[in-house]
């Protein structure tokens, strides 16, 4: 099973309006060309957003993402991050009755369950996953039946040594970890951090997608961007592999 991994794409209220001199609309659209000319070379099976989709939570912005996405004809998992407003989103959704979005924000097959983790805490940058939130994700991975298990979210749990970011990163981290690690969890994948970094840790692989906006410079503690943008494609075989597709 192969899966496209995007995050942070920060559409703005207005489609001509610029990011650090980064158009996002311009980004995404080159992004969901990208994905179509992949899906001509190879079966992509399913595609996870791994949040901050809006810059501002501004409905048009939903409604724009919703009809690309649903252009690019592939099951997809959309995950909200801090930028997100998630009353606009569901607007913008109720408006749109996307066919190819998956609510449950679960997805499995005979060898994989992917497993979407909120961990958006309302009017903050940092991340947290609730108890009760917590408690679910242990349910889920022990129901998988000896499945291989796949983690989506929004907020990088290991420190990408961007201090601009990694003051706002996932704040129990710790607890997902050790969740993670005693049911042997195979993969988590994560955004926020606009890096793209990937670790293994034992059988873990541990990933951060690149930005479809933008880029901060590696270790800054101030705004400052590389211009280069892109998404992963992640090979769930059974020798797990992952390419980053830069721009």
């Amino acid at each position: 099973m192969k899966v496209i991994h995007l995050s942070d794409i920060h559409l703005t209220k207005n489609r001509n309006e610029k990011m650090f001199d980064v158009n996002p609309y311009k980004n995404f659209d080159f992004v969901c060309q990208e994905i179509c000319r992949i899906k001509n070379l190879t079966q992509i099976e399913l595609i996870v957003v791994s949040g901050d989709i809006s810059d501002n939570g501004d409905i048009e912005s939903y409604r724009y993402f919703l009809t690309k996405m649903d252009s690019l004809k592939t099951p997809y998992i959309a995950i909200l991050g801090n930028h997100d407003l998630k009353d606009n989103f569901d607007i913008a959704f109720n408006e749109k009755k996307s066919g190819y979005i998956i609510t449950s924000g679960d997805y499995q097959n005979e060898n994989w369950h992917i497993i979407s983790v909120d961990t958006v805490v309302e009017k903050e940058d940092y991340g947290f996953i609730t108890e009760n939130n917590l408690i679910e994700l242990e349910r889920k991975i022990i129901n998988n039946n000896g499945i291989n298990t796949a983690v989506f979210m929004h907020h990088h749990a290991i420190p990408v040594n961007t201090p601009i970011v990694d003051s706002c990163m996932l704040n129990n981290a710790n607890s997902l970890l050790t969740i993670c690690e005693k049911y042997k969890v195979k993969f988590i994948g994560s955004g926020h951090a606009h890096t793209s970094r990937i670790w293994h840790n034992n059988n873990m692989t541990i990933s951060v997608a690149p930005a479809v906006v933008f880029q901060w410079i590696l270790g800054t503690e101030i705004v400052k961007i590389s211009k280069g943008f892109g998404f992963n494609i992640i090979d769930f075989s059974k020798n797990l592999s992952l390419t980053s597709c830069l721009y």
